[in-house]
């Protein structure tokens, strides 16, 4: 019974209470020149967002944003989307950076410019449509019913290969209109082409660790396993031993995805360092000359440095049945060495810190990230102030 009040309260919100209080507060002005930023996930501006504000604020446009918190669970986030319909009709650009079904829940006031600025590059695992029916997606069913993705008017990625794959995701065959996703870049990318921010990587990385002055650094950055709302690291690695294998000039950074707040246990003296909170991940694989990395859209950002990968996949059959991918987990997809059993991983690393990667990465990054070269925020505030 409980379950079931829920679903009619969660159904009645979408369907008349959210539609409805948008009409009515979209009878107040609307500033077309104001631009809303809308966080689903984080309590804080991400990554994704920063370099367009400081573009769009240095170009004399006002901007706000609106902290949705889509997985602090419960019901409450019912009433920060009604919160959210009152502010929504009185701006003319809005971005989000994440799935949220709100944004299909209405129709926008005409010359509402509605932006996705998706948070990962490329094209790696599968979401929204294309799981449909998996344990990690939604029913097909549910997805219709609370539509997320309908209303946009931009969806920005990180070059025209991965235009698809974003289209079979969210959906854009079952509505009556061309689709949004463009290969323009993604703004956040920005960063790596900027040669004082590669320097004060390595700054603040010495300050963090200064026992990697010098030293060949190694970056371990899985994704996580489970659902977002918890999170877990994933197992078998050894650290220890994987350390003890590698020569005295090499130390090993851990990076755990956001989601993830268990804390990684770390032998003492092996010279390996837990960063995660601790280095932001693009200063991360700025200063790092090997990533070694599972599932994790990471390693499209760290393709433009050209450096090599290891791709650790202990659990490739488990996560490939839960998520899926939109490749085959092979080199014809991934420019680095696939590792399946922890015996193994030791070996790769090695290997390719010897320079024995002979993956042609470039044709990777040009693939995948084509369109990041440095001026991807600006192509995306010129269509939000329609330059």
């Amino acid at each position: 019974m409980k379950k079931f009040l829920r679903e009619a309260v969660k159904l009645a919100a979408f369907r008349a209470v959210y539609p409805l209080t948008y009409r009515l507060f979209s009878l107040l002005p609307m500033d077309k020149e104001r631009v809303l930023f809308c966080e689903v996930r984080h309590g804080h501006l991400t990554d994704t967002y920063k370099p367009i504000v400081r573009e769009l604020k240095r170009r004399g446009v006002r901007c706000s944003v609106f902290y949705i918190h889509n997985n602090k669970g419960g019901m409450g986030y019912l009433l920060r989307y009604l919160k959210l319909c009152t502010i929504l009709p009185r701006f003319g650009t809005v971005l989000i950076d994440d799935t949220c079904n709100l944004f299909g829940a209405y129709k926008p006031r005409r010359g509402t410019k509605l932006i996705q600025t998706w948070h990962s590059c490329g094209a790696f695992k599968k979401w929204g449509y294309s799981i449909a029916g998996l344990s990690f997606g939604q029913e097909p069913e549910e997805l219709d019913r609370y539509p997320a993705h309908s209303n946009y008017t931009l969806v920005t990625v990180s070059s025209e290969e991965c235009i698809r794959h974003f289209d079979s995701a969210f959906g854009f065959s079952r509505f009556d209109k061309p689709s949004p996703v463009r290969a323009t870049g993604v703004a956040r990318t920005d960063w790596f082409f900027d040669k004082e921010n590669i320097g004060r990587a390595f700054s603040a990385l010495y300050e963090a660790v200064p026992d990697a002055k010098g030293k060949r650094v190694i970056l371990y950055a899985p994704t996580y396993r489970g659902d977002a709302d918890d999170a877990q690291p994933p197992e078998q690695f050894d650290i220890g031993r994987f350390m003890s294998g590698l020569d005295d000039d090499c130390v090993l950074l851990i990076k755990q995805h956001a989601f993830v707040a268990k804390k990684t246990e770390i032998p003492e003296g092996c010279r390996c360092f837990d960063v995660s909170g601790v280095l932001p991940i693009e200063q991360l694989l700025a200063v790092s000359d090997l990533l070694v990395t599972d599932y994790s859209s990471l390693i499209f950002e760290y393709s433009l440095f050209g450096r090599p990968m290891v791709f650790y996949a202990y659990d490739l059959d488990d996560f490939y049945d839960y998520r899926g991918f939109f490749y085959r987990y092979d080199n014809d997809f991934l420019p680095g060495e696939i590792v399946t059993e922890e015996d193994k991983l030791l070996p790769a690393v090695r290997s390719a810190l010897g320079g024995g990667n002979a993956f042609d990465i470039t044709a990777f990054r040009e693939r995948f990230m084509g369109a990041c070269d440095g001026r991807a925020t600006q192509r995306i505030c010129d269509y939000i102030t329609d330059r």
